[in-house]
């Protein structure tokens, strides 16, 4: 997964985001999952450490807790969203991966 995307590139229009909660990024190359609390936007790779799979369901709806957890849907590894790191489940001591963005303009870009 090296193939992030180029600084200024459009990721998702933050409307598209719900508030709070999360949505798929609309690039290809990698998978990166948007999440949003207000005007406070983070990203990171859409891939839980614990097994490999998305930190979504299929239908891109995100599992947040309280606007400040991630909860995988799939076996309930939950992450602290400011930071990427485990706060509880399989995936231990495990981190996400955070990808760098920024907002413009009511769009989500990479930084």
């Amino acid at each position: 997964m090296s193939d992030m995307p180029a600084s200024g590139e459009k990721l998702k229009t933050l409307a598209d985001i719900p508030d709070p909660g999360g949505a798929p990024a609309d690039f290809e190359a990698t998978p990166i999952l948007i999440l949003r609390s207000g005007e406070i936007v983070r990203a990171y790779v859409n891939v839980c450490p614990h097994a490999g799979r998305p930190l979504c369901l299929p239908s891109g709806r995100t599992l947040v807790q309280n606007g400040e957890t991630l909860v995988c849907p799939f076996h309930g590894a939950s992450f602290d969203i400011a930071s990427g790191a485990c706060t509880g489940g399989p995936a231990g001591k495990a981190s996400l991966k955070p990808v760098a963005v920024r907002v413009e303009d009511g769009v989500v870009v990479a930084a």
